[in-house]
């Protein structure tokens, strides 16, 4: 091993980095203890850029990355714990049996109590987190009042943002529910800057009988400035209506963020009328006002908000954000009696708006309760969802399915996304100069 990195250690720099570029995060971990260059090389933004986008864009892995939100019941104190599991699929034939089961390489992480992340289903009673979004490698984690949390899996790096005085003010005035709508996190492709973005619940006032719903607000957090700031939200906040997000998923691409959404009417007349059906005679009436399904995209470079119709301005059943040859795309089906997957593309060269493009339609092989997570590209697509009680692997393109060996209890809280492995920080780099000093080995 000794002659091995004195051997390393002559090549020229550009070579080293080529190699090193392409070791797995445990490694680069482990030669962080080679020598001083070696730790300063390895925690630069450069190297960590560079190690995403050859983890991103190679062609010849063989190895395809799942990390699984999931519940699991501790024994000892009968409480259901939320752990997060890495699953290395491999994709020769030694790792699939004859009966179609993947038997993947997993390991677990538990987000450590100190994170201060907690929230309790009011149904169930279940404290639970969940996964907001994810880029290059790393997670955002929230509980969808004050804290927000950043994770790197690979690495096992945690980062508890501080809390801001402005979701500390949306807390007081819900104070029994939740504060913040949505959560993003993602990185400014010019800057290379990392930010995390929330939309938080405005207040309500009633007068009389009547109600108005404000604006919402939303903040921005920069792991440079490491600081919160407010932000304006004007594409969200129209004449009579407002656009609020409606999905815990958001999904990142290409610098721009993504969820779903529907425009709500701001004002709601006489809200002490009950709603009564056909076959109720009392004669009540009120106001229905019929939502709208949108999509909020936050462009993170310029912080600002733009609003997005759905492929056809359809309504449907299951509708899911993925990434297909790395542009946003929706994966829909139209209702439990016709599954029938529909995937659209969006084509928004140059910016967060474009058309919608419909590049595959295909009936499942199996039932699918609810997809979790998706990805596409040439020659292969493949799709994570629960069948009944089970977790499965689906390729779109060939139509074969695999049943993921997931464990635990209430599936229908649990959250998948395919992920890339990175060393990039979740501390924030504050330095991002290239003069990063060259490779060197000690005899």
């Amino acid at each position: 091993m000794r002659l091995r990195m004195a051997e390393l250690s002559k090549l020229p720099q550009e070579m080293k980095v080529r190699i090193l570029s392409r070791l797995p995060p445990k490694s680069l971990m482990r030669f962080k203890c080679v020598h001083r260059s070696w730790h300063a090389w390895i925690s630069s933004p450069n190297f960590a850029a560079k190690h995403v986008s050859v983890s991103k864009h190679n062609k010849f892995s063989s190895i395809t990355t799942i990390l699984f939100k999931r519940y699991v019941l501790d024994l000892n104190t009968d409480k259901r714990e939320m752990v997060l599991s890495l699953f290395d699929l491999c994709h020769d034939n030694n790792c699939v049996d004859d009966d179609d089961h993947l038997n993947p390489l997993m390991e677990d992480l538990h987000v450590p109590q100190s994170m201060g992340l907690k929230r309790r289903d009011i149904w169930t009673g279940i404290e639970y987190i969940e996964i907001a979004c994810h880029c290059n490698g790393i997670i955002c984690l929230t509980d969808y009042r004050k804290r927000v949390v950043l994770c790197n899996p690979a690495i096992k790096e945690f980062n508890r943002l501080p809390v801001s005085s402005l979701a500390l003010s949306s807390a007081d005035i819900r104070p029994s529910g939740s504060s913040t709508a949505a959560v993003g996190f993602g990185c400014d492709l010019k800057s290379e800057e990392y930010k995390v973005v929330r939309i938080l619940h405005s207040a309500r006032e009633f007068k009389d009988k009547d109600m108005v719903i404000h604006p919402p607000r939303a903040e921005v957090f920069s792991l440079v400035t490491r600081s919160w700031k407010e932000i304006k939200t004007d594409n969200l906040d129209n004449e009579s209506t407002n656009i609020w997000p409606d999905s815990t998923v958001c999904i990142y691409c290409k610098g721009n963020l993504y969820w779903r959404g529907h425009e709500e009417q701001k004002e709601y007349f006489d809200v002490s009328y009950s709603y009564t059906d056909e076959d109720n005679n009392s004669g009540d009436e009120t106001f229905i006002f019929e939502d709208k399904e949108r999509i909020i995209a936050f462009d993170i470079g310029s912080e600002t908000f733009h609003v997005i119709s759905f492929p056809n301005g359809y309504y449907y059943y299951h509708k899911v954000f993925g990434l297909w040859n790395d542009s946003i795309a929706v994966s829909t089906s139209w209702c439990s009696e016709n599954p029938c997957i529909d995937i659209w593309v969006l084509d928004n060269i140059g910016g967060v708006k474009g058309s919608w493009i419909n590049c595959l339609s295909i009936d499942p092989v199996v039932n699918i309760e609810f997809p979790l997570a998706f990805v596409g590209k040439s020659g292969q697509s493949l799709l994570v969802a629960v069948d009944r009680c089970v977790v499965i692997l689906c390729d779109y393109t060939t139509s074969k399915l695999k049943y993921l060996p997931v464990n635990g209890v209430s599936l229908w809280n649990s959250q998948a996304l395919f992920y890339v492995n990175s060393v990039v920080s979740v501390k924030g780099y504050t330095d991002c100069s290239d003069r990063i000093p060259n490779l060197v080995l000690e005899a």
